[in-house]
């Protein structure tokens, strides 16, 4: 490191970042796992079909809230089950814990017959509508906005499974992480100056009024979305909102690993990018920061992940103050980062969609399933009976 870094504790927590011998090669090892540090070993792995874990003899606990000893002897990791297959594989008692979550068809189900066997946490992840500030219809503050009070977020949710395992989310800070402050802008009765607590109803009086100040009604707009079946609906609800307001909508679809790096180009003229976003580890910049910050844009690259090309440098000074505050006080730099929020949604250089929750499906014979903020099970704490 060339400064101090807030984060530093977190950045080594978060499972990428892996301790590994000096001498391992800093290429790809293939199918040979290069050795660890933890309770368990790669001792067979198939690209194609799956892998197996066996106690590391070598292992010893030095500190269990760091790195605990593990349960099982062995862990056996199958490759290639589509989510339908896994939970009925799972209700049958041939596996004890899927790693997707449990598809919608499959909630009702598995919440009437298989309750006791479920776990569902909050994530710290969400879907929003990326807009492209620098270029028609969305280069109009009022545009941006008109569309954050048109949206209907209860369709959003309803999308995702319902009010049991979604969110309406109406800021871009997510429930969960450093800072957030409930705050909604953009719902009937509120406005960025007196946002409510909470996302209420759409407002679409407001919406079309700043569409008619804004002078960008009957101008086309593409939304670009990947093809998977909850962005298909969420694709769907954007344009009718958009074709609502008076815009000529329409959707482009793709493969979610192709449409994840054309909408980060700047070449390809994205007027609005359906995505979302998972946190690494629990921080706001990695929200904030990571998606709305001038250095995060970076033109004609397929690794841009400011999709909205946004870039405001008094809001780049807050994100400064709040990042450097956390070095010495973090309740202030929470402060701050939620002042980062609010005026970002000022600006609008997004829409947030949903906030969702896991629903994960478990054996009967598991027991003491922990998950971590940034969805990773511990797979070495999980108890079989």
């Amino acid at each position: 490191m060339t400064e101090p870094d807030a984060e530093f504790p977190e950045r080594l927590a978060w499972f990428h970042a892996a301790i590994l011998p000096a001498s391992t090669p800093p290429h790809d090892t293939g199918n040979t796992a290069p050795p660890g540090t933890g309770p368990y070993r790669v001792t067979h792995y198939d690209p194609a079909t799956g892998m197996v874990l066996d106690r590391n003899p070598y292992f010893q606990e030095w500190a269990h809230d760091a790195q605990p000893a593990g349960y099982p002897d062995r862990i056996d990791v199958t490759f290639g089950l589509d989510p339908e297959g896994e939970v009925t594989a799972i209700e049958n008692g041939q596996y004890d814990v899927m790693y997707e979550d449990v598809p919608l068809d499959r909630l009702g189900e598995v919440g009437s017959r298989y309750a006791q066997q479920v776990q569902i946490y909050t994530l710290l992840l969400y879907y929003y509508a990326a807009l492209n500030v620098q270029i028609p219809p969305f280069q109009s503050l009022k545009a941006r906005q008109a569309l954050n009070y048109a949206l209907n977020r209860h369709a959003m949710v309803i999308y995702h499974g319902g009010e049991a395992v979604a969110a309406p989310l109406c800021q871009l800070l997510p429930q969960g992480a450093p800072g957030y402050e409930p705050a909604c802008a953009y719902t009937k009765g509120a406005s960025p100056t007196h946002p409510l607590h909470q996302w209420q109803a759409p407002d679409l009086a407001e919406a079309r009024r700043l569409v008619r100040e804004s002078g960008t009604a009957g101008q086309k707009v593409t939304i670009v979305a990947p093809l998977e079946g909850r962005y298909a609906a969420m694709a769907m609800e954007l344009r009718s909102t958009l074709a609502s307001l008076g815009y000529d909508a329409t959707v482009r679809s793709m493969t979610q690993t192709v449409q994840f790096s054309y909408v980060q180009n700047s070449d390809n003229h994205v007027q609005l990018a359906l995505t979302g976003w998972n946190a690494d580890y629990p921080s706001a910049s990695s929200f904030l920061q990571t998606l709305f910050a001038c250095a995060s844009f970076r033109p004609h690259s397929d690794n841009s992940p400011n999709m909205s090309a946004f870039c405001n440098p008094d809001i780049d000074g807050l994100m400064t103050r709040a990042a450097t505050a956390a070095l010495t006080s973090p309740e202030e730099s929470a402060e701050d980062w939620a002042e980062v929020d609010r005026a970002l949604m000022a600006k609008a250089p997004a829409v947030p969609l949903v906030q969702i929750k896991r629903v994960r499906l478990l054996s009967k014979r598991t027991r003491n399933a922990i998950v971590t903020l940034n969805d990773e099970i511990l797979l070495s704490q999980l108890q079989v009976q």
